[in-house]
């Protein structure tokens, strides 16, 4: 058995995109589990307990391996990028404000296997919502989430969501 220390670059690389794709593969499977047990609905409220509890527990453990100490919206946009949920979706996540960020996914494996599926309801919403308002909230109360645009899409090569994040003012 090989090490990490021990892998290069590019097969670390592999690796970490690996785990990527199958923590994307289970929790798309776990969904599909859920919702044949349970109906949509339940299925989808226990997806949004799950996304909002795992932005703590990403959190916490995210700070054991990495220094991140920042507040506001550069602790949110730290976090974020730390974050290996996002590793196989395409997004920017930029500052155009002091007090705006703006994350726009332009590529989402998650939204895609929806497409591919020809669902008509989406989890987006709900989910992304929950996982958003979470994180920023773990990482500071003061920062608010809302959507500026979601699903669905009318071409596989539109922008799949974005989302904005504010730091409210006391």
């Amino acid at each position: 058995m090989k090490r990490l220390e021990d892998l290069s670059r590019e097969e670390l690389l592999q690796r970490l995109r690996l785990a990527a794709d199958l923590a994307s593969a289970i929790d798309g499977l776990w969904f599909l589990a859920a919702e044949r047990s349970e109906g949509f609905e339940k299925a989808l409220q226990m997806d949004v307990d799950v996304w909002e509890r795992y932005a703590s527990v990403f959190l916490k453990r995210a700070r054991r391996y990495f220094p991140v100490s920042s507040k506001g919206l550069a602790g949110l946009r730290e976090l974020m990028t730390l974050d290996p949920l996002w590793l196989h979706v395409e997004y920017d996540l930029f500052q155009d404000r002091p007090d705006r960020l703006i994350f726009e996914v332009k590529r989402c494996p998650f939204l895609e296997a929806m497409e591919r599926m020809g669902r008509t309801t989406l989890t987006c919403e709900p989910v992304e919502t929950a996982y958003l308002s979470a994180m920023a909230r773990a990482v500071d109360d003061g920062i608010r989430v809302r959507p500026l645009l979601l699903p669905p899409r009318k071409e596989p090569a539109d922008v799949c969501c974005r989302w904005q994040f504010t730091v409210e003012s006391e």
